[in-house]
């Protein structure tokens, strides 16, 4: 058996703490790390740049398959069946998981290509604290070409266990930066030659199919329930609207993401 992988017996073992349920809680990944399940993520986030600590299989057939610049770098703990599901609280892992590391938190301007692309999207959300909306939110982003996504600090976590499965690794391809200071990036933003849309539920809104984008532009999304906040709005350019028939008022925030970066990337592009 190669020296780096290594068999463990309790699913207790000090090891293995950082893939503990414990750290699913938003204030508990701020240390740095994160944990990717099943096959098909783990091999997104393998294949990835970010910073991998250790895998966890519940055999050594679910060992995945290395990339040339993984291999003998990093710990593969093998547990049982029984074991690592004790160890991840349910039965979703699929019997491996990754721990990666986050990379350190960047600023928005140190993500986009300011001086060298004329056009660029920005999609911004705002207090989205659902994690399957968020992962979806950053599928449709990643999917429809946008170039960065900003998030506020009400968000939920984009590293979660949830959100990453739902965004399907998408997560591990796009530029996503936590805003310390949301007001403060859509400023610097604006600095840059940005126009801001915030999406709201109004008549006097423009109609979606009305507007025509700015080169560089910042999508805003807000909570599922409420939308923006009115001191979020204040410092946007634009607010635009989806008409809805039959007297539907609102469509869920991810669907509603995706029917905008489609106008703003593809039908303005």
């Amino acid at each position: 058996m190669s020296e780096n992988i290594i068999p463990i017996d309790s699913p207790q073992d000090p090891r293995l703490v950082r893939y503990q349920r414990e750290f699913e809680r938003k204030s508990h990944m701020r240390d740095g790390y994160f944990v990717a399940e099943s096959q098909f993520l783990v091999q997104r986030l393998l294949d990835s740049d970010f910073e991998i600590d250790s895998i966890v299989v519940d055999g050594v057939e679910k060992i995945p398959q290395l990339p040339d610049h993984r291999q003998g770098t990093l710990p593969i703990y093998v547990l049982s069946r029984d074991a690592i599901k004790v160890l991840a609280g349910y039965n979703f892992h699929r019997g491996i998981m990754v721990c990666g590391k986050r990379s350190p938190r960047p600023s928005i301007d140190h993500v986009l290509p300011i001086d060298h692309s004329p056009k660029l999207t920005v999609l911004a959300a705002s207090m989205i604290g659902d994690f399957e909306n968020l992962g979806a939110i950053i599928r449709t982003a990643c999917a429809f070409g946008a170039d960065a996504i900003l998030l506020d600090d009400g968000c939920a976590d984009p590293f979660s266990r949830r959100s990453l499965r739902v965004s399907t690794g998408h997560a591990f391809k796009i530029p996503i930066v936590e805003s310390e200071d949301f007001v403060a990036d859509l400023a610097k933003l604006k600095s840059f030659g940005f126009e801001s849309y915030a999406t709201v539920l109004s008549e006097q809104a423009t109609p979606l199919k009305e507007v025509t984008r700015a080169d560089r532009s910042v999508l805003l999304m807000g909570n599922e329930g409420y939308g923006l906040e009115e001191g979020t709005l204040t410092h946007c350019d634009h607010q635009i609207t989806l008409p809805m028939q039959r007297g539907s008022d609102s469509l869920n925030v991810a669907m509603a993401t995706g029917i905008f970066l489609y106008h703003f990337c593809y039908l303005q592009s």
